[in-house]
């Protein structure tokens, strides 16, 4: 199962119980666990949600290491006032999701979802994200961002940056033709009369980013951004533009 999929399917299904992690530890002098201590609390956590909850944003990160993806439920009345994702913190709760790893299999099905409120653990489930379906079905008036970890960087020499326009209508499921089988940094849904999103993927060319918009599925729009806070203003203008 592709990975990203799996996990924004894990995301959708946290919202119904109901990540952008590295610039959060970033921004505090936080120190990270070692592999070890992450798995004995991982473990600890499976056995006794109590645990962890009622636990603050530092302690999870000091125990559990950066979330595999953060996600956050935007109403869209209020996405005009992010200016950054940083921005994104003070204005709603947030989804922390940890994949479970397994000896000799690497990642397994099972995972660990945190929902955190005022940056506190509220809420714990231990989901079988292979389980997961996406819904259409969901909250109009909110928009999904997610913010994943160990996205993928794309190399510009591996883009056809001139003929990128003729990717333009294709599937999303063929969206390896365009970056191959990367992962994105940043994605963004919108369900509205149709599905929107957007996958945001950064480029090894300074601060550039690549942007991928898809409107029922198919590709609509490929774009350059210059940096960071282009992401916020694209989910404003083309996710917002109905």
């Amino acid at each position: 199962m592709n990975l990203k999929k799996s996990l924004f399917r894990l995301i959708v299904l946290t919202m119904l119980f109901t990540g952008c992690s590295s610039y959060q530890v970033q921004n505090r002098e936080i120190s990270l666990p070692d592999e070890a201590t992450k798995q004995k609390t991982m473990t600890k956590v499976q056995n006794d949600v109590n645990e962890i909850i009622n636990k603050d944003y530092d302690y999870v990160l000091s125990n559990l290491g950066e979330p595999n993806a953060t996600s956050y439920w935007i109403d869209k009345t209020k996405v005009e006032n992010i200016d950054t994702l940083e921005d994104i913190e003070d204005l709603t709760n947030s989804n922390l999701i940890y994949l479970k790893k397994v000896s000799n299999e690497g990642t397994s099905n099972s995972a660990l979802a945190l929902q955190l409120a005022n940056k506190v653990v509220k809420k714990v489930q231990i989901v079988d994200y292979s389980a997961a379906r996406i819904s259409k079905n969901m909250d109009k008036s909110k928009i999904l961002i997610d913010c994943y970890t160990n996205g993928d960087i794309v190399k510009v020499k591996d883009l056809d940056v001139e003929r990128l326009d003729d990717y333009i209508g294709i599937d999303s499921s063929e969206m390896s033709k365009i970056v191959g089988d990367k992962k994105p940094s940043y994605d963004a849904y919108l369900y509205d009369d149709v599905e929107k999103c957007l996958n945001v993927y950064y480029l090894d060319d300074e601060d550039k980013l690549l942007a991928i918009f898809t409107n029922d599925n198919n590709v609509s729009e490929i774009k350059i951004l210059d940096n960071k806070k282009e992401v916020v203003n694209e989910i404003k203008n083309i996710m917002l533009d109905n």
